[in-house]
């Protein structure tokens, strides 16, 4: 849902509701003219439901093209419905019809949403509407009835009845109703907030990469060099010394392409271009990242093939940082850990389970925060599960994480199902 004022909410729930009331005030008049025989100026009072369902079109025709609304539209809906009423009641009995009672529905939207001044203005007018009445209204009558004497006893008792259950009802599911939109507003703000809190920690993260790819590129080039040159001058060494420089002009370049991904990619490997792949080739890819002593120790069930649409890079790290956070937790001893993918009902969950030591639920709490790690010093910066509730977030998609101390740890990766543009396409 868009994050609507709760004026605009109102008004697009009063819009609905002053379709309920075009509808039963016409039947209203037909049943009281047809039904109960009342002489009533029926003309004049379908004029007014006509002009009430003129000015709902209106207003929805002016909704569709001004999004933004504040609370003087609103209030000035709610002023121009307490007139119509007023005209109705004027020409069916003035404080005699039960139906006065709705003044009350006006003010219950007005004090819903609207602010004090609104308020009160709109109950001064449902006040002044009734007084006014007093001497400006036509009588309930029969047909028939020359005196014109007002109706009693049993049919005024029903419609008193009737007046009475209508106004609470429509209070009652106008309230409800804007209620629950208004919730899901607050819902929908707070996750808006939250998704952007964590979009400017990335941020700060990508200035920190960038920062370190910068600084570090000129001494590893200078040691990049300095090997070079000494896998020329120890060409006549023992072979242990040529494969040392070799290994150590090796591990600068992964050192520098790593590096330059981070320069290119700082923060930026959760927002790459999605792209139509499938769980099969995920785990292809992930295979490719972990190490042999790592594959020994990790169990995959790979499952029915289900096919994706999102960045490959971006799930292939967030799933490697599961399963090397699983495999620093368990020992080489114990039970291996198990990744396993699991697609249905339109979602695709990647389940990694450990029978490590688990996580205090004091610990698991702050468990995702930035730079919070339970590992050693120099052996993590506490990134990895941070970068991955950015990454099922952004993909929308959640993480979670449950553990039991002693028993060990299990991380849901579940990420929704999502059309390519081959698929949109056909």
């Amino acid at each position: 849902m868009d994050l609507l004022s709760s004026s605009a909410i109102a008004l697009r729930w009063l819009v609905r509701l002053r379709w309920h009331a075009v509808v039963g005030t016409a039947l209203t008049v037909a049943v009281a003219a047809r039904g109960l025989r009342l002489d009533l100026p029926v003309v004049p009072l379908l004029a007014l439901v006509v002009l009430t369902g003129a000015s709902n079109l209106l207003l929805t025709h002016w909704l569709r093209h001004h999004p933004v609304v504040k609370s003087h539209h609103l209030g000035a809906v709610l002023a121009l419905d307490t007139l119509l009423l007023t005209g109705l009641l004027s020409l069916s009995g003035g404080p005699d019809n039960p139906f006065a009672m709705l003044y009350l529905v006006h003010v219950a939207m007005a004090a819903l949403v609207l602010g004090p001044r609104w308020t009160l203005s709109l109950a001064l007018l449902s006040v002044v509407g009734p007084v006014l009445l007093f001497q400006f209204h036509i009588p309930l009558r029969e047909f028939g009835d020359g005196t014109g004497s007002v109706l009693t006893g049993p049919g005024r008792m029903v419609g008193t009845w009737v007046a009475f259950s209508l106004t609470v009802m429509s209070i009652a599911w106008m309230v409800a109703r804007v209620s629950a939109a208004l919730r899901d507003r607050q819902e929908a703000l707070v996750r808006a907030q939250l998704l952007a809190s964590r979009a400017e920690k990335l941020a700060s993260l990508s200035t920190l990469a960038a920062g370190a790819a910068h600084e570090l590129g000129t001494p590893l080039g200078t040691i990049a060099i300095a090997a070079n040159e000494l896998d020329v001058l120890i060409q006549e060494a023992p072979q242990e010394a040529l494969e040392d420089a070799r290994l150590i002009r090796d591990q600068v370049e992964r050192c520098r392409d790593i590096l330059e991904r981070m320069s290119a990619r700082a923060g930026q490997t959760y927002g790459e271009a999605p792209e139509q792949t499938t769980t099969n080739a995920v785990l292809e890819r992930l295979r490719e990242e972990l190490t042999a002593g790592e594959l020994s120790r990790l169990r995959i069930e790979e499952g029915a093939e289900v096919s994706l649409y999102f960045p490959p890079r971006g799930l292939v790290q967030v799933l490697v940082n599961l399963v090397r956070n699983a495999l620093h937790a368990s020992d080489a001893s114990q039970s291996p850990v198990t990744l396993s993918v699991r697609g249905d009902g339109g979602r695709t969950r990647f389940v990694v389970e450990d029978r490590g030591t688990g996580i205090p639920r004091e610990v698991l709490e702050r468990v995702g925060e930035p730079f919070f790690t339970t590992k050693p010093a120099g052996q993590g910066m506490g990134l990895g599960l941070f970068l991955a509730q950015t990454f099922a977030e952004l993909c929308g998609g959640r993480l979670e994480l449950a553990s039991e101390e002693g028993v060990g740890t299990r991380a849901t990766l579940e990420l929704p199902y999502r059309k390519g543009p081959s698929h949109a396409a056909a």
